[in-house]
């Protein structure tokens, strides 16, 4: 069984977004009714075979009387539907959300536009590339060599041109967090028995995915320096392939520096003070890493990392992760059979769940192929609505206590989205870890206490604490909670009814599944840096986090599928979900392997688009994204040429005006065009700020600082960003206060089981 094997699912989605949407739905179990115009997807990609998988087809001409009428009548029948048009064109398609929603309570209607409706840009089509340069991730090839030291830099500084990334991320990060706010409204319908919208505009996920680069003080104060750490960093091997360091935790760069002979940076680096005296320290431990991994292959310095359990890996190209045996063994990858491309290799589930697993249950069907069934569904009578109660404005997740024992960004980032959506979330560190790293942006709305589970104090702490959850969220590597007892199984056999989520890098099975890693580890072992970089020189994608903060939005839906189905069972089960399966579903578009198989996609610092048709060009005073769906729309421009003359024609067109002209002009026509931003003015602009995805808070000893915001997902439940993250362990009295033992907090310090600030 899937977690939502008795939900019915239409989607009218198209291009990415939407049918990406709709796959994670199929996956876990809901019946979902693919509907296309005549002639199947309009989107032409073997990635439909991923996208489309589990899913029935229909194809209707929404345009016909009949034909939309059929699709009204699936409306009625659906719990869910889904569209990614823009603002409007459902409405003048004739299926207007809020007369479905009329005729059918119970429907929950998620869009997924480019731009929200009350957005200035709305209207203008909203490519991927138009809002990936509206959320400043197309920059110069320098800035992602030594992001820290530059990204701070506004468009006016920048040398060089931008670099253009194929992956369609910011409708990826729509789909995780729309299947969120879909799940989070079903939980919500349980009670109240009424539907409603949820609204997930591309350019607000992609604040989500801006995270902590979207974090600064008030007034802003840019980075000019960084301290640059040689353990964090790729480095050509001598076969020529690269390796990706990431040794940030000491135990990692001291057994590297024993296994290399050389512990001597290791013990300077523990006496040196002052930021220039660490700065030159690193640049020579650049350079000494730089000859020390020159003396081995870049396979052989994998396998020392795998001996060593320290993290690291090969930038492998994604054909290489493919056959990958992490990628097989942990189901990261599975092979479909395919109707159109043949067997097939795609990436795997997002997310599993132990009681109710899920599954690819049918390849992606053929354009049309279930229209005679569907039509006798329909004919045969739609069930009726669940019968509509009162409507109420509270939190789905209200009532609800969530445990997050996670740590960096992709687990506090599950924990921080169900605190979004109503749960008592508390959030436990190790006082001996030191600082609570991207604290001010992950632990926003938790309760924070530092906790040590190490001593007997501690771990009774704990259990108390887990008598009295609903959910409990880890993203320790495999083993480490077995050995603190605080495992799945362990929690199980005390309390049946626990949602127990696991983040990893790497996924539960297979050789890697027992290695620390991290976002930098995941991007090069799944082909994400050598796509973007080139194979003659990885680089880390632009934000650096994208896996990270999908993994903690994929680790949110897999725990309300689970509390979905608790609310119908009475039993909880083991949610988890990886780094590594969030990269495979990030990279989708391009993820397939079948016989025939050419890989063709634009990779490399010299990448400036798809195609003449979707491309970076240059301006007089700098540069823009133009998204366009056929060159006629551009003929008043630059007359009719051939393709190959077409993007020689618009560059010469664009270099003769400013971003703002150029821009306004092709609005005009229709096109899609957006100047590159910089992402300080993107969390600024009062659009940003009115929809609450930015946020200007004052916080405990570090006064005024932005961050991001959830934005607002639902129509008729309440979300918020809760308060400003706490001091790390200053909220120890309340919680301890939950369970009776707020008397002991005196006691529990001095003995070291708790620390307060």
């Amino acid at each position: 069984m899937g977690a939502l094997d008795n939900i019915r699912v239409v989607d009218f989605g198209h291009y990415v977004a939407g049918p990406v949407a709709g796959m994670l739905l199929a996956d876990q179990g809901a019946g979902v009714i693919k509907v296309d115009p005549p002639g199947g997807p309009v989107f032409d990609s073997p990635a439909n075979a991923t996208w489309n998988r589990g899913k029935r087809s229909i194809c209707l001409n929404l345009k016909d009387a009949s034909d939309r009428a059929t699709a009204k009548a699936l409306a009625r029948s659906a719990d869910v539907l889904i569209e990614n048009f823009r603002p409007g064109v459902m409405k003048r398609l004739g299926l207007d959300q809020a007369e479905l929603r009329a005729e059918n309570p119970a429907l929950i209607f998620a869009s997924m536009p480019g731009f929200a409706p009350e957005d200035p840009r709305s209207s203008m089509p909203a490519w991927e590339g138009v809002v990936l340069a509206a959320t400043d991730v197309f920059r110069p090839i320098a800035e992602y060599r030594d992001m820290m030291q530059l990204l701070h830099r506004a468009p006016e500084q920048r040398v060089g041109p931008p670099v253009f990334t194929a992956e369609p991320f910011a409708s990826m990060y729509a789909a995780l967090v729309t299947t969120v706010g879909i799940t989070s409204a079903l939980i919500e319908r349980s009670a109240t028995g009424r539907g409603q919208k949820v609204e997930v505009p591309l350019f607000d996920a992609m604040i989500q995915a801006l995270g902590i680069l979207g974090m600064s003080p008030v007034p802003f104060k840019p980075i000019t320096t960084s301290v640059f750490s040689g353990f964090d960093h790729q480095y050509q091997c001598a076969d020529g392939r690269w390796i990706h360091l990431v040794f940030t935790v000491p135990r990692h760069a001291a057994a590297f520096a024993r296994a290399v002979g050389r512990t001597d940076l290791i013990e300077r680096g523990m006496t040196e003070r002052g930021v220039g005296a660490k700065t030159e320290l690193n640049r020579e431990l650049t350079r000494e890493l730089t000859r020390i991994l020159r003396s081995r292959t870049a396979r052989e310095w994998e396998s020392l990392f795998v001996d060593l359990e320290i993290p690291g890996a090969m930038c492998r190209s994604t054909a290489e992760w493919l056959q990958h045996p992490q990628a097989i063994e942990s189901d990261l990858i599975l092979e479909v059979d395919d109707p159109l491309l043949g067997p097939t290799r795609q990436p795997g589930l997002q997310v599993k769940l132990s009681a109710t697993p899920g599954a690819i249950r049918r390849p992606a069907p053929r354009p049309d192929e279930h229209r005679g069934e569907i039509l006798k569904e329909l004919e045969a009578g739609e069930p009726p609505a669940d019968p509509a109660q009162e409507s109420r404005s509270v939190f789905p997740l209200e009532g609800l206590r969530v445990l997050d024992l996670c740590i960096i960004l992709a687990g506090p980032t599950c924990g921080r989205t169900l605190a979004e959506l109503g749960a008592d979330v508390i959030k436990i560190d190790d006082p001996n870890r030191g600082r609570v790293l991207y604290h001010h942006d992950v632990n926003r709305g938790k309760r924070s206490l530092l906790l040590d589970l190490g001593t007997a104090d501690g771990k009774e702490i704990f259990w108390q604490l887990a008598d009295t959850a609903d959910v409990i969220v880890q993203n320790f590597r495999s083993g480490v909670v077995e050995k603190l007892g605080i495992d799945y199984e362990s929690l199980r056999s005390r309390k049946p009814d626990i949602v127990y989520a696991s983040l990893n890098a790497y996924g539960d099975e297979g050789p890697w599944s027992h290695l620390p890693g991290y976002e930098e580890s995941v991007q090069a072992l799944t082909g994400i840096q050598t796509r973007f970089g080139g194979a003659d020189k990885p680089i880390l994608w632009p934000y650096g986090v994208v896996n990270d903060y999908g993994t903690g939005y994929a680790g949110a839906f897999g725990v309300l599928l689970a509390l979905l189905v608790r609310a119908q069972t009475g039993v909880g089960q083991h949610v988890s979900s990886a780094l590594a399966r969030t990269a495979c579903t990030l990279q989708s578009t391009y993820l397939q392997d079948y016989a025939g198989k050419e890989w063709r996609e634009p990779t490399g610092p010299d990448a400036s688009g798809l195609g003449p048709l979707q491309r970076l060009y240059e301006c007089s005073d700098g540069w823009i994204f133009v998204g366009v769906a056929g060159a006629s729309l551009l003929e008043p421009l630059v007359g009719r040429p051939e393709e190959p003359e077409l993007e020689d024609r618009l560059a010469s067109w664009c270099l003769e005006r400013t971003e703002a002209e150029a821009t306004a002009e092709l609005r005009r026509l229709g096109a899609g065009a957006h100047p590159l931003s910089w992402f300080n003015d993107v969390m600024s602009e009062p659009i940003v700020e009115q929809r609450k995805l930015s946020l200007i808070r004052d916080h405990e000893k570090l006064g005024l600082l932005r961050t991001t915001g959830p934005g607002p997902w639902l129509s008729d439940s309440k979300i918020h960003a809760g308060r400003p993250a706490p001091l790390p362990g200053s909220d120890a009295e309340s919680v301890l206060a939950d369970i009776g033992r707020q008397g002991d907090l005196s006691t529990l310090v001095a003995g070291g089981a708790v620390r307060i600030p």
